[in-house]
């Protein structure tokens, strides 16, 4: 899961044309590769909680420790429209060994991008000051497949606490009862590396590719889905079939390695509250009765419900009939 790659010095700007490139190639499935600058350490792979729930994410932080850059996010699932059954933003739709999904309504790249940020950052940065983005984005765009019916990029850039530059770039993907963001690309460093920085997100990105033999394997997986949900529905009347139980046991595991993984980061970055939450977006919160609650983080300091479960973010009461929802994490 960890990959030093020598210490070198840094590339100069810009990154893109420096020699010293090396491939990385995920060390769970070897599901992809892609270059990263030689001398920076890289971190990260393919990480599965399902058949068809499966997450890229690559860590890499120059030798100086002053530039973190980051592609995909082991913490940002497949989100589900809401419908008449699934209304409440936030909540889970269970599919079990095939994925977990997070109900949420579409958003756009540049609103993706801007909500990312106050996760993404909210350690390294104690302030966050918006700033416009200049020049061209530093990932192409590519054809989407025929399925998608909406698709949008979006960036943001902001001056972090003074000193450094933190940026996000994304890409969401609305299909007919679902979204992904199908690219996501961030990082952070001193504003005058913030250029190669910005480089070497476009040459990683420019050289990303899974593998053919990963490629194949999930569309076999994806096959077996279908399968196992079929299964997963009879099993109200029967036990799984064996070899389901045992994948699920397997996702399950999967799912215990990305946590560690994720206390592993919290502990390196000072975080206390949870990937799974914070990386979504997701407040955690407890209701006047006591609760469980997640609610979809907003940019004010307080979140209110009523009595029909709507719930409001906002730093003072809505009216009467609204009651404040308590902040757990």
């Amino acid at each position: 899961m960890l990959l030093r790659l020598g210490i070198l010095a840094l590339c100069s700007i810009p990154a893109a044309e420096c020699a010293d490139w090396i491939t990385f190639q995920d060390p769970i499935e070897h599901a992809f590769t892609l270059e990263v600058p030689k001398g920076w350490t890289v971190k990260g792979g393919l990480f599965r909680l399902g058949y068809s729930d499966y997450r890229p994410m690559v860590d890499l932080n120059s030798p100086d420790g002053k530039a973190d850059i980051r592609f995909g996010d082991v913490g940002i699932p497949t989100y589900f429209l809401p419908n008449r059954l699934h209304d409440q933003e936030g909540s889970t739709v269970d599919l079990g060994a095939q994925a977990q999904l997070t109900v949420a309504r579409y958003r756009q790249g540049n609103e993706y991008a801007a909500l990312y940020a106050r996760v993404r950052f909210r350690e390294a940065c104690p302030a966050l000051t918006p700033e416009p983005v200049t020049g061209p984005a530093p990932i192409s765009a590519t054809p989407e497949e025929a399925s998608v019916k909406q698709s949008s990029i979006g960036e943001a850039s902001y001056v972090c606490g003074g000193t450094r530059t933190a940026y996000v770039y994304a890409r969401t993907a609305r299909y007919e009862a679902f979204w992904q963001v199908h690219t996501l690309a961030s990082f952070v460093a001193p504003r005058e590396q913030a250029a190669a920085a910005r480089a070497i997100v476009g040459r990683c990105a420019m050289s990303f590719k899974f593998t053919d033999s990963f490629i194949q394997a999930q569309k076999r997986l994806d096959e077996e889905a279908l399968v196992y949900q079929r299964e997963r529905q009879e099993a109200r009347r029967r036990a799984l079939a064996q070899q389901v139980a045992q994948f699920e046991m397997r996702m399950l595991a999967m799912q215990g390695q990305v946590a560690a993984f994720e206390r592993g980061q919290a502990r390196q970055s000072g975080q206390a509250e949870s990937w799974g939450n914070i990386l979504t977006g997701l407040t955690p919160t407890t209701d006047p009765l006591g609760n469980p609650r997640s609610v979809w983080t907003g940019s004010k300091d307080g979140y209110w419900i009523d009595g029909k479960g709507n719930v409001l973010n906002s730093n003072s009461s809505p009216g009467p009939g609204w009651q404040r929802l308590k902040i757990t994490q």
